[in-house]
């Protein structure tokens, strides 16, 4: 079975390649590495976010209003990431470079360790 970290290793590689659709898809997949682990995280605390495109924004608001500070901060991390994905996803009249990819890549890695070594109760995320 695959998990969202997972991803992560495909988008360094990514953001390593030469080109701004490589660069693109980096941005997409540390996107995607930290939301499935973000998802995971609250489900494994009893929360079950919300299908399709409401997921998203479940996700990142939970974490971020949660009073833990340092899930708080993935949550906020989180938001900011969606919106460079969507970035690369959809403007692609917008450069999208090379450090904007590793970027990405650093900022999922650090939102991934944020859950993974973050070990709070239900109760700090009600």
């Amino acid at each position: 079975m695959i998990r969202g970290i997972h991803f992560l290793d495909l988008a360094q590689n990514l953001a390593a390649a030469t080109t701004e659709a490589d660069w693109r898809s980096a941005v997409s997949r540390a996107y995607y590495a930290a939301f499935h682990e973000a998802r995971d995280t609250l489900q494994s605390m009893g929360f079950t976010a919300p299908r399709a495109e409401l997921a998203h924004a479940y996700l990142w608001r939970r974490l971020e209003n949660c009073g833990h500070r340092g899930l708080a901060t993935a949550g906020s991390r989180l938001n900011q990431l969606r919106r460079e994905r969507n970035r690369a996803d959809y403007d692609i009249n917008v450069n999208i470079a090379r450090l904007d990819a590793a970027a990405a890549v650093k900022s999922a890695a650090m939102i991934i360790d944020c859950l993974l070594y973050t070990s709070p109760s239900p109760r700090d995320v009600e």
